[in-house]
Formats: C-alpha cells, sequence, structure tokens
C-alpha cells in the first residue's frame, strides 16, 4: 500500500442489537399471510422459470415463446402469482395506451380532427371481437409496434397461462383431492367426503383470501346451506347476475306444464297455475344458447370441448322455473337441465318440495335438500349456464364491450369542451387499456381455457349477445318493467329481496337527474338538440354498420332522448358494472358453487339422472384438475377488488364541487350545485341501499355491492 493510503474503514460488528431482538417473540412466517407478492421478486422468479418473454440479442424485439411453465403449485400461490402477473400485463397497457396518446396520463388538449385520427374503431372482422379501439398495432406500423413489442404485450397472451399449474395441486388437501378423484374416474367405490370435505378446507383461516373486496374475503361456501334452495334462488336476486331473471311467458310456462303431465305430477301442475293467476312465476332463461353459436350448431348437439390434457368441458343450456312468493321469498319449481329445441327432446326435473321450507334462509340446514343428489345436479347446471351468460354476456359484453364503443365514438365525435363529453370523460378511466389487457390475455388465455364452448362457439356467443344488445331497451325502467318488475311497485313485500332492482332503479335516478340538470344548462329545448351536428355525427357513428355496430343506439333528436342515453352511458360504466362485477369472488370462488363448465357429459334422459348420487355431481365438477379448479377459484378474485376510495362515484361528485367551488360564471354555480345535489343524493342512496338491505328475509346474504362508496365511476377493473 502507498503511503499516506488511508486504510480500509472497518467496523466491529456489534452482536449486541441482535442478541436483544431475539429476546422477544416474533411472528412466524409460515403463519403470516402475504397479501401481495413483491415485483421484484416476482420479476426475478419469472425469469429463473422461463417464463419471462426473451429478447432477440440482435434486434432487442421479442424472439420466442418463453418455454417455461409450472407445471405444481398451492392454492395460494396461484392466487398471489396471478393477480401479480395480470397487474403487470394491465400496468403494460397502461403505459403502452398513454405512449400513443390514448388516456394520457398528463392530459392534453387535443384537436377534434387528432382525436378523429387517434380513436379508430378496429378494422371490420380484423379479429375476432366485436368494435373496439384500434389500439394493437400491426407490424408495417413500426413505431407502435416497436413500443408494444418492448412492453412484452407481444406475448402478454402467452403469460397468464403459464403462471398456473398444469399437473398437481400441491398440499395435503390437493393431493387427497386428486388420489380420490383418480379413483372415482377409475369406477372404484367412492367414499363419500369430497363435497364435505371441499367445504371444510374452504373454511381453514389459512385458504381465507384477504378482505380487498366488497365482501371482506369471505364467500358463499361458509354458510352450512350454500347449496339450498333458498340460497340458490336468491342469487338469482342479489349475486353475480341479478340482471336476467325475467317473467315467464305464457308458452314457457305451457311447456312446463305439459312436462309435469307427461310425469304424472298434478300436485305441480296445480303449483304452477296457481302461481301464474298471481303473475309470480319467472325464469332464468338460457335456451338460445344453440342457436346463438350460428347454424353449424343443431338444437341436440352435445356441447363438449375435446381436452386431453385437462380433460373434456362440456355447457348446458338450462331453464330453471321459480316462484315468487308472497312473501318475498323466491323458490325453485323446476330445472331443464339443458334445452334441445323443444320441451319433448329436452327433460325437465321438478323440485320435490314446491314451497320454500317455514324457516327463512340460513337458520336450519334441511338433510332432504343436502342428498337429494339428482336436484343438486339440475342446479349446478343451472349456474354452468348462468356462470357463461353472466361473465361473457352481463359482464364482458353488455358492460365492457358496449361502453368502449361508446368512448371511442364520443372521443371521435365531440370537442372537449362539449357540454356531452364533459359529462362522460370522467366515466372511462382506465377502461381502454383494460379491455385492450382482457382481450389480449384475459379471454383468450383465461375464460376460454374454462367454459364448455370451443374458441370459434365463443366468439359466436360473444357476437350474438352484442349484436343483441338494446341499448334503450336495457334503460332500467324499461328494463325492469319488461322483466316484469315494474318500477312502481318495487316497494311491495313481494320485492322485498330483489334488492338489486331496487337499488339500481334509485340510482338510475339519481343519475338522471344530474344528468338532466347539466345539459338543460346548454339545451334548453329539442330544437337546440337537433341543431348540435356533433350530437348528430354520434349516432351515426354508434350505430354505424362499419363502426360502432350498435344498432339499437338511438337517433338523437329531442332533449328527452339525449338526457336518457346520456344517463346510460354512465350507468353502464357505474352502477351497472359494479353490480355484476364486485360480487363474483363472493358467489365464485367456492367453485363447486358456480363452475364455469361440467367435467363429465351430461345426462341424456330423466330417468338417468334421476339415478345420480353424490358421486355422479363429483365427477361433474372441475374437483381433481388442478389448472380448471385454480382459474376458476382465482379469476373472480381477480376482478372483485374493491374500489378505491378515490375512483367512486361519491368521490367524482366531490371532485367536480370542490373544481367548481371558487367558480362565480352563471354556468359553473349551476355546476357547483348540481354537483352538491348529487353528492348528496348518493349519500342518502347509501341510507336507503343498508335499509333495502336489512329488509331481506332474515338470513339472506347482505346486499353491500351498490353502496355509493364502493361504486366505482367507470369500468376500472
Amino acid at each position: 500500500m502507498a503511503p499516506g493510503t488511508p486504510l480500509p474503514l472497518q467496523i466491529p460488528v456489534d452482536p449486541k442489537p441482535l442478541d436483544q431482538l431475539l429476546q422477544f417473540s416474533a411472528p412466524s412466517i409460515e403463519e403470516t399471510p402475504l397479501k401481495q407478492l413483491d415485483s421484484g421478486v416476482t420479476n426475478l422468479e419469472l425469469v429463473k422459470l422461463q417464463i419471462a418473454p426473451i429478447v432477440d440479442s440482435k434486434t432487442g424485439r421479442v424472439k420466442e415463446t418463453p418455454p417455461g411453465q409450472i407445471e405444481d403449485g398451492t392454492y395460494g400461490g396461484t392466487q398471489l402469482a396471478l393477480t401479480e402477473m395480470y397487474a403487470k400485463v394491465e400496468e403494460a397497457f397502461i403505459c403502452y395506451c398513454n405512449v400513443i396518446g390514448i388516456e394520457t396520463i398528463i392530459p392534453q388538449q387535443m384537436p377534434l380532427t387528432v382525436k378523429n385520427k387517434q380513436y379508430q374503431f378496429q378494422p371490420t372482422n380484423s379479429d375476432s371481437y366485436p368494435p373496439h379501439l384500434d389500439v394493437i398495432p400491426r407490424e408495417d406500423n413500426a413505431s407502435q409496434y416497436e413500443i408494444f413489442n418492448k412492453l412484452g404485450l407481444v406475448q402478454a397472451s402467452l403469460l397468464l397461462p403459464k403462471i398456473v399449474p398444469t399437473k398437481t395441486w400441491f398440499g395435503r388437501f390437493g393431493n387427497a383431492i386428486k388420489e380420490e378423484m383418480k379413483k372415482l374416474v377409475a369406477g372404484e367405490p367412492y367414499a363419500g367426503h369430497l363435497i364435505q370435505d371441499i367445504e371444510e378446507n374452504n373454511r381453514q383461516p389459512k385458504n381465507r383470501k384477504t378482505g380487498t373486496d366488497v365482501m371482506r374475503g369471505e364467500n358463499i361456501g361458509d354458510l352450512d346451506d350454500w347449496y339450498s334452495d333458498a340460497r340458490f334462488a336468491q342469487q338469482q336476486l342479489t349475486g353475480t347476475n341479478p340482471t336476467t331473471i325475467t317473467r315467464a311467458s305464457k308458452q314457457r310456462i305451457d311447456q312446463f306444464v305439459s312436462a309435469a303431465e307427461a310425469q304424472g305430477l298434478s300436485n305441480v301442475i296445480d303449483r304452477i297455475l296457481a302461481a301464474d293467476k298471481g303473475g309470480n312465476l319467472f325464469v332464468q332463461d338460457f335456451s338460445y344458447l344453440r342457436q346463438a353459436l350460428g347454424s353449424g350448431v343443431r338444437p341436440k348437439d352435445i356441447l363438449v370441448v375435446e381436452d386431453k390434457d385437462d380433460g373434456n368441458r362440456y355447457m348446458c343450456a338450462a331453464v330453471s322455473l321459480f316462484e315468487l312468493n308472497l312473501d318475498g321469498r323466491l323458490h325453485p319449481l323446476a330445472v331443464i337441465a339443458d334445452w334441445k329445441g323443444s320441451i319433448e327432446d329436452s327433460f325437465t326435473i321438478f323440485n320435490k318440495r314446491l314451497q320454500p321450507h317455514n324457516e327463512p334462509s340460513g337458520v336450519a340446514v334441511h338433510p332432504e335438500e343436502k342428498t337429494d343428489w339428482p336436484w343438486r345436479y339440475a342446479k349446478t347446471c343451472a349456474q354452468v349456464s348462468d356462470w357463461l351468460r353472466h361473465e361473457v354476456a352481463v359482464h364482458l359484453v353488455h358492460t365492457h364491450f358496449v361502453e368502449e364503443v361508446i368512448i371511442v365514438a364520443t372521443s371521435r365525435c365531440f370537442p372537449d369542451t362539449h357540454p356531452v363529453y364533459e359529462l362522460l370523460k370522467p366515466h372511462w378511466f382506465r377502461t381502454l387499456p383494460l379491455n385492450a389487457a382482457a382481450r389480449q390475455t384475459l379471454v383468450p388465455s383465461i375464460i376460454m381455457d374454462l367454459i364448455g364452448l370451443s374458441k370459434q362457439q365463443a366468439f359466436d356467443y360473444i357476437w350474438y349477445e352484442f349484436r343483441n344488445f338494446d341499448f334503450t331497451g336495457k334503460y332500467i325502467p324499461h328494463d325492469l318493467r319488461a322483466r316484469g318488475f315494474p318500477p312502481e311497485q318495487l316497494d311491495e313485500e313481494k320485492f322485498k329481496n330483489y334488492a338489486y332492482a331496487k337499488n339500481v332503479n334509485v340510482m338510475w335516478a339519481v343519475i338522471h337527474k344530474y344528468v338532466t340538470s347539466r345539459l338543460t344548462i346548454y339545451y334548453p329545448d329539442d330544437d337546440s338538440v337537433r341543431s348540435d351536428s356533433y350530437i348528430a355525427t354520434w349516432c351515426e357513428i354508434v350505430a354505424s354498420p362499419t363502426a360502432g355496430q350498435i344498432s339499437s343506439f338511438p337517433t338523437i333528436t329531442t332533449l328527452t332522448q339525449l338526457i336518457d342515453a346520456v344517463t346510460m352511458c354512465i350507468h353502464i360504466a357505474a352502477p351497472q358494472h359494479t353490480a355484476v362485477n364486485y360480487l363474483q369472488n363472493y358467489y365464485q370462488a367456492f367453485v363447486i358453487n358456480k363452475p364455469p363448465a361440467l367435467c363429465w357429459q351430461p345426462p341424456g334422459t330423466l330417468a338417468e339422472l334421476q339415478r345420480y348420487t353424490e358421486q355422479d355431481l363429483v365427477k361433474a365438477l372441475p374437483i381433481g384438475r388442478a389448472r380448471q379448479w385454480l382459474l376458476a377459484a382465482h379469476v373472480p378474485w381477480l376482478l372483485s377488488f374493491r374500489v378505491a376510495e378515490n375512483r367512486s362515484l361519491v368521490d367524482y361528485a366531490n371532485s367536480v364541487w370542490n373544481v367548481y367551488k371558487k367558480k362565480e360564471g352563471e354556468k359553473e354555480v349551476k355546476v357547483r350545485g348540481y354537483a352538491k345535489e348529487l353528492f348528496e343524493n348518493l349519500q342518502r342512496c347509501n341510507y336507503l341501499f343498508q335499509s333495502n338491505s336489512r329488509n331481506m328475509t332474515k338470513g339472506t346474504v347482505p346486499y353491500e355491492v351498490m353502496d355509493t362508496g364502493a361504486t366505482a365511476v367507470s369500468i376500472l377493473i
């Protein structure tokens, strides 16, 4: 060492601080739940497992599909990994949209001519989806494609499947399930414990998901009577899909009567006819499924996806008949497990219990319901049908995809300062990039791997629901009346358990009043609406067969039409999406309550179904299929995170008021007053919604999803 060079600084390690720490007990890391994986740790592990996209050393582009695949995993580990990975995909799409000028993080003043170029619909027939923003670049668009590639989005659709175990579901419970299912499929005697084991495992604290959703991590499997008629029926009113239950038509009632006559069930016929006289028969009717799949599917075809790796998946088109009792309790009377074109070519099973039990839901478990395996299987078929209808139609198409058309068309047609644009813009936060992420990854790589339809059939069904979406018919007052729930009668006792209808009817009125107040500042009469060329162009673009393709969108010529249409645009983005999205974890994470497909071919006759035992129901469930089970359990979790307080409808009203509170222009003062009124009305809604929930039949799962502090301002998940 040269003279004068300072010696390296040496700091002796004092063991005392650590010795002092060790005197205190610490929580066990094994028993401490992890709410979210560290992003840096996750990234390193994805690289080690060869799941992260591989970059070519010469071109800098992703050059090939990464070879890695997680084959073995745990329930909790899969949840954490899937959540973290999908968050990364969403973040990447948000970044990409920001870079190309769509929903920029720092707002930009964009002339209408520029917005016209920026907000283009994807060329017709360029992919399998309904109209959407032209956001995925083609390779001849070098600059955008390079950004897209750098963000890893070219390979995004391949990443999610790679982190879901394909073979083994680790842990004592997972291994036990696997062994039991092996025996069952091999034809060995069934021990009769699988469903009970799944119930008990679901209730273990170690398997409890963290309470980041509106139901605080709980699920319906926590209830001893989760499988009961009362729970099954109530899900039609306040479950994930409370939007399609409809008063039974005369034709459908006659068909159920005909089926009862063929089985010699005079007591059933009497019950149906008596309920019909009071207008109290309702259906969940998915009979149109095969028709929706196109001419290549015949009425009697078995709907199956053959999968040599995970096992075949089957879909059914169930029709369920319910009686709405005067005390508000909905009760299932019959299920057609799979409609095949006619009542003669289908078979109907009738409930042995034609009236609800005297005890309200949640008070008692009735053994005869628990062991009525043919009836439980039929209800499972109804739940499978509704999983598809809810996830694809009610949720994906009727909210995400319809709202995207509105966003693109409105962005193209209105200047930033137009009153319609100003009203709608705050309700689009994050929707476009999240929809792009879903189209690129969630739908093709996850949803398609869960359902009992081929990819082509699934896209045919998506298009059927999009083309048949009735924009004006879905206005809440119209929709409720058409389905047999007149808004003016919702305060009657028999409708007390339909909290969704009671809540959404009020929310529509509150939003409608706010929209009316805001628009009448600028449009005093019908002539002022007709003279606005931007509105006329908007209607043309939304409905055009070469643009938005929502043919039911109105040609707006009156102030009333404009108010209704704008109210509908906000309704879809906020309360409607909230209602059909944020309860998925509660009702679907407990997979056997509402599975996405059947895993065994459905019975062909009523006689075959009536011989069913617990063993047959178990074979139809994705028990023992690690990948399907984990996906079905965790995708609802991905989509159910509670809305952040600053992204709620209440916060929107508060924000508008604060922005305008110091402005003194005549119009600004009015806007401030209307925002204050909206805020106060939304706060009043909470008291009413809590009352509606409390007034439901004792023991019913509380309905809190539409509380205005939990109602998202936009489709942001």
